[in-house]
């Protein structure tokens, strides 16, 4: 039986990681990608080891505030059979249970499904999902290891619509790497998918805390702003900003 998981970070309450929820979460160390924009790159490498029992203690203690759990990272679906049980465990509590993923996972993903463990997925799809090579340079890979990663992840975007769960696509748009262009071509290949009641966030990329782009002068709100607004997509119900300036914004 499993004893430990190596272990990001916990934070026992937020209420901006799940719109109009009050969850817990968790952060899981290890991740394929490499995206240079990365904010979480702390959890990319390293070991911290902790028990799963003590996971699932901070977890009940927790459970009077919150009604679901996130699994974040790092990339979660790395260590399978931790989030696994940890998702189990939250639901087992009557707890909802939410997953963000770069969508690598893709076996991982349908494997949750199967088993009724995901009420949510927030999905990052990097960059056009028919462009290899432009998904390789936005995660840091080669463009095998990008093709790659771009199939899995339309694979797990294909999955979770069909499994009619809650879903939430996010682009982060970073200066000179992902931007207007790349946002259109997204949403375009989004409103092709039957989505349902999928939404589409951009959210602005800050440089002060990134991998590799540390110099690169950030998107405005506005130009942000008009990314989201020139998106013609007529199954998209649902389209939202993010930005430091003021924070989530609906457009449609």
């Amino acid at each position: 039986m499993l004893k430990t998981f190596n272990f990001g970070h916990f934070i026992p309450i937020s209420t901006v990681d799940w719109h109009s929820r009050s969850v817990s979460v968790i952060f899981f160390r290890g991740c394929q990608l490499r995206c240079p924009y990365c904010q979480n790159h702390a959890y990319i490498t390293g070991s911290s080891e902790m028990d799963i029992e003590d996971m699932k203690s901070r977890i009940s203690k927790t459970k009077p505030f919150i009604s679901a759990v996130v699994f974040s990272g790092g990339e979660p679906t790395l260590q399978k059979d931790a989030l696994i049980e940890l998702a189990g465990f939250a639901r087992s509590g009557s707890l909802a249970v939410g997953l963000e993923t770069n969508g690598f996972g893709a076996d991982v993903v349908m494997e949750m499904l199967d088993k009724d463990l995901l009420d949510k997925v927030f999905l990052d799809v990097k960059a056009p999902l028919d462009d290899p090579e432009q998904y390789a340079i936005v995660t840091g890979l080669n463009v095998d290891a990008g093709s790659k990663a771009a199939e899995n992840t339309a694979m797990t975007l294909d999955k979770c619509i069909r499994a009619g769960i809650g879903l939430e696509v996010r682009t982060t748009v970073f200066r000179g790497l992902v931007g207007a262009e790349e946002v259109r071509k997204i949403s375009q290949y989004l409103d092709e998918c039957d989505c349902g009641n999928l939404t589409y966030a951009v959210q602005q990329g800050l440089s002060d805390n990134t991998l590799d782009m540390k110099d690169t002068e950030k998107f405005s709100r506005q130009e942000v702003l008009d990314m989201a607004t020139a998106i013609k997509a007529a199954n998209l119900k649902d389209i939202r900003i993010r930005t430091i300036e003021n924070g989530e914004e609906r457009i449609v």
